[in-house]
């Protein structure tokens, strides 16, 4: 048996450097061809700016906890309500290890006030099965799993509550000065 399975690793390799003709049913068996990897055609227009970057949750897991806010726009008065309850809580926020996602369906989405690209945006409006006109918070822990979703502006508070009785928070909460 081991003869065979020697002449079977060698025969392609014996094949190629005779350009001999074997019998069918020493012929290595076919595999599927995978096409080589193309360069993709350079595309400005979905380059994003050095200003953009690219947002992806994973890259905060364990690190962060997110809060993303999906809203039609900054116009949209419960954009502007979430965000005014929010700007006198910044210290509630960064206690908690929080960062805020802006993903707006009409002009620029913001991670942490910095731009995120479209195609970002429509990832994560995808992932969280959201529209461009839909208004909703969802809550991410740490570990990368929603805790909570609200389709109507929540009070900092609420949040708070939510975030406090995780216990990788309580923990956090213990290990603190």
């Amino acid at each position: 048996m081991q003869p065979l399975f020697i002449l079977a690793l060698f025969l392609p390799l014996l094949q190629a450097c005779t350009n001999a003709h074997f019998p069918d049913w020493l012929q290595p068996s076919p595999k599927a061809s995978v096409p080589a990897p193309q360069p993709e055609a350079l595309n400005l227009a979905a380059t994003p700016s050095p200003s953009e970057m690219s947002f992806n949750l994973r890259d905060q897991q364990w690190q962060h906890r997110i809060v993303l806010l999906f809203a039609p726009s900054e116009r949209s008065p419960a954009y502007q309500q979430q965000m005014e309850q929010w700007q006198a809580h910044q210290a509630g926020m960064q206690e908690r290890d929080l960062k805020l996602v802006e993903v707006l369906g009409e002009g620029e989405s913001r991670a942490d006030g910095q731009p995120i690209t479209p195609a970002a945006t429509a990832r994560l409006r995808q992932q969280f099965g959201l529209t461009s006109a839909s208004f909703a918070v969802i809550l991410i822990g740490k570990d990368g799993t929603e805790k909570q979703r609200e389709r109507a502006p929540i009070a900092p508070s609420t949040l708070f509550r939510t975030i406090d009785a995780m216990p990788m928070r309580q923990q956090e909460q213990r290990s603190q000065p």
